[in-house]
């Protein structure tokens, strides 16, 4: 029973990210408060949007942000999302420069922004923009007109889908847990025939992952596993950017397994540090007029790394995994599989050669976000 009522949650999550993502309008709920809201993506909104809010809903939207967009436009002091009320003389263009970076157009000055705790309703719709892959930045608007009791009959008879902040909160969790082992078969690679490709999918149609199990026996019940967590980076790892350390990074891990013929890849679906190829592309044109990778991302709306790890731990388990001998040059990953009961016994440092490209980037990890190079 539990298994059907989790995947009745993430497939209730995932059809509200599909329905965000195409700039569709979704109704969400917080019990503890008994309030209900409106919720659009803030880079889909078109001139027509705010009044379809505010006829639906009977009360004006408002913009929110997330904590570090709001830090990124001058508003200081938050300690979670940032509320404002769109003023009426706003186009646009005032609206979404607000929101996001935009080009040639100055951000309009703001009176009365409030902020919120993180347990409130506001965070709940900028957690579920970023599980989208959409800009944490969103407008919001109350719905002034119908009870708590009422709102899912009438999210239905409109025709909206309807979610509650607790599902949000759990869902990458949940979904994490429904993983499954769909499909393995033997694929050799040019380092090494003994390897072998096993597919995890969640019960709900969401991101699928993948590991490589590398070894002649590719015995997975062994007391010490080679392993690397690799999140997806489709520049480095397919078209061999320089402008970071992903792909070679990648390529060295596989070259040592080879190798060793042992060891587990996981490869998650997580591009971008968890904000995908579109954001990861915005940040890097934000570099491009000198912010680092963490400005860029921070000026964005997200945090420096926006990855969690249930899915490597999901898949670490159901391999029977206990014990991990780590590569990885982030004592932060090594922290994060502790935290979810991952024993790791060592951290394997892997070298990487800087280039003139990305220098900056591999200084900055070093420094921000505390890598060891």
């Amino acid at each position: 029973m539990k298994i059907r009522m989790g995947n009745t949650l993430t497939v209730k999550i995932e059809r509200a990210i599909s329905e965000l993502r195409r700039g569709g309008k979704l109704v969400i709920s917080d019990i503890n408060s008994g309030m209900s809201v409106l919720l659009v993506a803030s880079e889909l909104i078109e001139n027509h949007t705010i009044d379809e809010l505010s006829k639906l809903a009977r009360s004006r939207p408002n913009v929110i942000l997330s904590k570090n967009r709001s830090k990124a436009i001058g508003i200081s002091g938050a300690e979670g999302p940032c509320s404002i009320l769109i003023k009426n003389f706003w186009n646009l263009d005032d609206i979404l420069s607000l929101c996001m970076p935009l080009a040639n157009h100055s951000i309009p000055k703001v009176d009365g922004a409030l902020t919120e705790s993180y347990n409130g309703i506001a965070s709940s719709c900028i957690l579920l923009l970023r599980q989208s892959r959409l800009l944490p930045a969103g407008l919001m608007t109350i719905i002034s007109n119908v009870s708590l009791e009422q709102i899912n009959k009438w999210a239905f008879d409109k025709n909206l889908i309807h979610v509650n902040t607790s599902d949000i909160k759990s869902y990458e969790k949940v979904s994490a847990d429904s993983l499954f082992m769909s499909v393995k078969a033997k694929v050799p690679i040019l380092h090494t025939e003994n390897c072998e490709i096993i597919i995890f999918r969640p019960k709900d149609g969401g991101n699928e992952h993948f590991c490589m199990v590398f070894g002649k026996n590719r015995t997975l019940k062994c007391e010490q596993a080679l392993v690397r967590i690799h999140s997806q980076c489709i520049t480095g790892d397919v078209l061999d950017s320089l402008k970071c350390d992903c792909g070679q990074q990648l390529k060295q891990s596989i070259k040592l397994m080879a190798k060793a013929d042992e060891g587990i890849l996981i490869y998650l679906a997580q591009e971008g540090r968890d904000i995908g190829l579109l954001n990861k592309l915005r940040a890097y044109s934000l570099q491009e007029d000198g912010m680092d990778t963490v400005e860029a991302n921070e000026d964005l709306g997200f945090n420096d790394d926006e990855r969690l790890y249930y899915p490597a731990k999901e898949i670490l388990v159901q391999l029977g995994i206990k014990n991990v001998k780590l590569i990885t040059n982030n004592p932060k990953k090594v922290e994060h599989l502790k935290n979810l009961g991952i024993n790791v016994i060592k951290r394997v440092p892997i070298k990487i050669n800087p280039n003139k490209h990305n220098q900056k980037y591999l200084e900055t990890k070093s420094k921000k976000s505390g890598h060891i190079l």
